[in-house]
């Protein structure tokens, strides 16, 4: 199971204070909780440090002690005294996340130039695109903005490929590659926002029939998907619950970001038998293991936790109890498993 890489923020802005200092209304009391993020964002300034958190997932604190330390980034400042992140320092924390996630230092990445360290992404294999032309094409309508164009190749190659090939063969490695170009600083956010509702709708329609035919069937196992509050990339999740359909498992959606208690009521309300969660590397290592260590603590014992995602964390040891799925493809694998330990 498998979030490959779903992306996040972007934008397309410049930086200009030639007084040195740069004021933007302030219109929160809470100074960077994310709102001004999106006013910065209109002023065409930079990003506020909550949306920096958020959607690249390096932490509040994290850049705050880099800031001080090495001397990056250097935000400007609000008239509230709320950070604002440029688009240049955006790029550049951007592929500092990458590095960090495939074993770099800090101290060895930060104080590097934005060619440098593109430099370093490409010989540690980061960020390369296995070659497909039906792919790159795709990609290129949507940053041209033939965004019709787009939907409807989308739609076409689905319709010719069916649910299961079009999973693995299109969205999987489309999704990595807008991510790749968003890192890239090549797509921007509207780019992203437009891929994801393209291929949700996509995928939905692929998967409506089959899902509607399992529905009430007494199918097994029952499998509950969502994501934990802080990871709000539903891509990966939505392409695991296409194979889980099509290896006849029943699966009750949940969307993104749902409450750890709220999860337990539902486990509990369906008799769900496996909760599967996607983590993409956006969301914080620390984070995702504190998340699947609570979860899998209040969980009936006898419910499976399956994981999947591109987040560094789940190359580490994970809890007892937590299986980590390690792409789309070997779902089927895992239910068939499943289903033996089942009858035993």
């Amino acid at each position: 199971m498998t979030n490959t890489s779903e992306t996040g923020l972007s934008m397309n802005v410049t930086a200009s204070s030639e007084a040195g200092a740069v004021v933007i209304p302030d219109t929160t009391d809470t100074p960077e909780d994310g709102t001004a993020a999106d006013i910065a964002g209109m002023a065409g300034i930079g990003i506020g440090i909550g949306a920096i958190a958020n959607e690249i997932g390096l932490t509040k604190d994290t850049l705050r002690v880099w800031e001080r330390r090495y001397g990056f980034p250097q935000p400007l400042r609000s008239s509230g005294g709320e950070r604002l992140y440029p688009q240049e320092q955006v790029t550049k924390l951007r592929l500092v996340k990458r590095l960090l996630d495939a074993g770099h230092r800090p101290s060895k990445v930060l104080p590097q130039s934005i060619v440098r360290l593109q430099q370093l992404a490409e010989d540690s294999g980061l960020g390369q695109d296995a070659p497909d032309v039906e792919l790159d094409r795709l990609v290129e309508l949507l940053r041209v903005g033939r965004y019709d164009d787009f939907r409807f190749e989308l739609l076409k190659r689905a319709t010719r490929e069916g649910l299961a090939r079009f999973v693995l063969d299109v969205a999987a490695p489309l999704t990595a590659r807008v991510g790749n170009a968003w890192a890239a600083a090549t797509l921007q956010v509207y780019h992203e926002h437009l891929f994801s509702e393209a291929m949700q709708v996509t995928l939905r329609s692929l998967m409506r029939p089959l899902s509607e035919a399992l529905r009430g069937r007494g199918t097994h196992p029952r499998v509950l998907l969502t994501t934990l509050p802080g990871e709000g990339h539903g891509l990966g999740i939505l392409m695991a619950e296409a194979m889980l359909a099509l290896a006849d498992c029943e699966c009750i959606a949940l969307g993104t970001q749902t409450p750890q208690q709220d999860i337990v009521d539902a486990v509990l309300a369906h008799e769900i038998e496996i909760v599967a969660l996607s983590f993409s590397a956006s969301m914080p290592v620390q984070a995702v293991v504190n998340g699947l260590t609570e979860l899998r603590a209040v969980l009936p014992p006898k419910v499976a936790m399956w994981v999947g995602g591109s987040s560094p964390a789940l190359r580490r040891k994970l809890p007892d109890g937590v299986l980590n799925v390690a792409g789309l493809g070997p779902i089927e694998d895992a239910v068939t498993q499943w289903c033996h330990s089942a009858m035993l």
